[in-house]
């Protein structure tokens, strides 16, 4: 870089020769306890326990045993953040969007879950699976399209991405004119290691794979939630 280029490291950083740096950072701090930068979900405990909900830049690590609902309560979490809430700008010229990547169960699994999800709690009656598909697509898009949100889904295959990328996918969404308010992954610690380092004691690679995703997002204010598994 040449010394008038902007090294993407700084997050933020201010100047006493220039005051307008410092206010910028005030408006920020407001920013993180304005209610409107909170996220509902339709857990009325949990969003006490989290202290009103979800901050804007937050990172979620939900762990748990094995079989103990870890991806079906991620995905009851995806609906309602979308749900809930209406999308709060930091950029006012883009879209807002909220991503799910699933590195473990198919698209053809997630959805049919969403829909059952959705409408049971919303009308209290059994939903019926044999429907049409387009049918219960319509009703999951509409219902987590309501407030304004762009909702993408993908099944990656963990084995030919690494946590490169992952960035690199929300980065081009960012590019594209959208404004990643909430990135969710299931299950973050099934990417490759790749370029992470595996010197260290059990485990270090693991954390170092959590702590890069979680500075990366932050800086941008994305919230980031992932499942992860506990050992006995």
């Amino acid at each position: 870089r040449t010394g008038g280029e902007e090294d993407p490291a700084i997050v933020s950083a201010v100047d006493s020769t220039n005051p307008e740096t410092f206010v910028n950072v005030l408006e920020r701090a407001q920013e993180l306890n304005d209610p409107r930068g909170i996220m509902l979900t339709g857990w009325q405990a949990f969003n006490r326990m989290m202290g009103g909900g979800i901050r804007r830049g937050e990172c979620i690590l939900t762990s748990a045993l094995q079989h103990n609902f870890k991806t079906g309560s991620s995905l009851s979490l995806f609906w309602h953040l979308a749900f809930f809430n209406k999308p709060w700008m930091i950029d006012e010229k883009k879209k807002p969007m909220m991503v799910r990547i699933s590195f473990e169960d198919p698209l053809e699994l997630n959805i049919p879950f969403l829909y059952r999800n959705i409408y049971e709690n919303l009308t209290l009656e059994k939903a019926d699976l044999s429907l049409p598909a387009s049918a219960m697509a319509e009703y999951v898009i509409k219902n987590m399209s309501r407030n304004g949100y762009h909702i993408r889904m993908l099944h990656v295959n963990p084995s030919e991405w690494t946590y490169l990328d992952l960035l690199d996918y929300t980065n081009a969404l960012e590019a594209q004119g959208f404004e990643v308010h909430v990135l969710m992954c299931d299950y973050l610690n099934m990417l490759p290691k790749t370029g992470l380092d595996s010197t260290g004691p059990t485990g270090a690679n693991i954390r170092e794979l959590f702590r890069r995703v979680r500075n990366h997002y932050s800086a941008r204010r994305t919230t980031f939630i992932t499942p992860h598994q506990l050992s006995t």
